[in-house]
Order: C-alpha cells, then sequence, then structure tokens
C-alpha cells in the first residue's frame, strides 16, 4: 500500500492541475455469515478518485457492497452484505480535515451520524444494543482500512459520532463519542479500545 501511495503522489505530481488520480485500492467492511452468522471483516477493492487517500475510500466502507448470491434452480442475484448499510439506511459522514506532520503521522477527523440507524433499530434494548454494534463495526472498518492504507504508526485517526444511543443496560464496553481533534485523543492502530472493540465484535473463526 505504501508504494500505492508513493504512485499517486507521482501521478498527482504529474498532472497538477487536477490533483487527482483514479486508482485501484481496498478497503474493508464488515459482513455477517449466512450459516454461522460470524461478523467477519472482508477486503474490498474500489476505484478511488485520490485527491486524499482515506476520505477517498469512506465512500466504499459506507456504500452497499454486492455479491452474488447463488439460487440453484433460479436467478442468480446481487445482494448487499456491508452490515453499515440497511436498504435506504446509512451512516452519513462528514469529513474535518486531514493534515500531515513533521514527524511523518497522517491525521484525519471523521464526524459519523447515526441518527439512521437509531431510527430503523428503534430504542428498546435490542434495538439501541444494534446500533451502538454497527457503530462500533463502523469504527473497526475505518481504522482497518487507515492501517492498510499508510500502516500501523504512520496514522491518527479523529471519529465522532453523533447521535448515539444511551448505553444504559447494554452489553459490552462502552462507545465513546470521540472528537474531532485535540484535546481528543485520535484512534491509532495500537490503541487500546481499537483492538477491545475489534475482539468484541470481529469473530476469531474469520
Amino acid at each position: 500500500m505504501k508504494t500505492l501511495l508513493a504512485s499517486i503522489a507521482l501521478l498527482i505530481a504529474a498532472t497538477d492541475l487536477q490533483a487527482t488520480v483514479s486508482e485501484y485500492t481496498e478497503f474493508f467492511i464488515p459482513y455477517q455469515r449466512t450459516q454461522s452468522e460470524f461478523v467477519c471483516l472482508h477486503k474490498q477493492i474500489m476505484e478511488a478518485e485520490f485527491g486524499i487517500p482515506l476520505p477517498s475510500m469512506m465512500m466504499g466502507i459506507f456504500s452497499e457492497t454486492k455479491t452474488l448470491h447463488q439460487h440453484l434452480g433460479g436467478t442468480n442475484t446481487y445482494a448487499n452484505i456491508n452490515m453499515l448499510v440497511k436498504g435506504t439506511t446509512t451512516i452519513p459522514y462528514t469529513y474535518n480535515f486531514d493534515r500531515y506532520t513533521s514527524s511523518g503521522i497522517t491525521e484525519y477527523s471523521f464526524t459519523l451520524n447515526m441518527a439512521g440507524f437509531n431510527t430503523l433499530n428503534g430504542n428498546t434494548v435490542a434495538g439501541r444494543q444494534k446500533t451502538k454494534d454497527t457503530a462500533k463495526l463502523a469504527l473497526i472498518a475505518m481504522l482497518k482500512t487507515a492501517e492498510s492504507l499508510h500502516g500501523a504508526g504512520n496514522f491518527r485517526l479523529w471519529v465522532k459520532f453523533t447521535n448515539l444511543p444511551a448505553q444504559t443496560g447494554l452489553t459490552g464496553s462502552v462507545l465513546f463519542a470521540g472528537g474531532t481533534d485535540w484535546p481528543t485523543w485520535p484512534y491509532t492502530a495500537s490503541s487500546s479500545v481499537y483492538h477491545t472493540y475489534t475482539s468484541e465484535m470481529i469473530d476469531t473463526d474469520c
């Protein structure tokens, strides 16, 4: 992936005027296996029009990912497997900023709005649990994609959630609302909460 970033930088420098370039690149989504109901991360590919890498791939993370569903004796179909999209319900995101530090760290900031999933899942304990879990999966997918793109130790990611449900009575670790910049601490590949959320949400048999 570092080779990809270097190639993108060279192409952008060469084109100069547009400062964007199209390239196939990888991102991650959560999906649920049909037989075991295990929740796993899956690597996908998209053609991204790069100006700033991670914001380009956010569109892939939060869009439908359709895969072929075979129907013996019937017509095969394509259906969405991305757990971050349920029909017309999505997670709108706001790209706040990116910056590159003097120490070589790329920093990003996003805000995710969970209002749609709050409405979809409702305010029962089970509904609030689903929305909380979906928000955790969104964060995991973003961090895994950033880690694949930049490498561990080379990025910081601020994620602020709005319209999270009340977490009283829900299982699992607390999902923090987060912030958009310092003094709120960003997520990194080594963040303890990232690893806690991953161990809670992603099955070890994936």
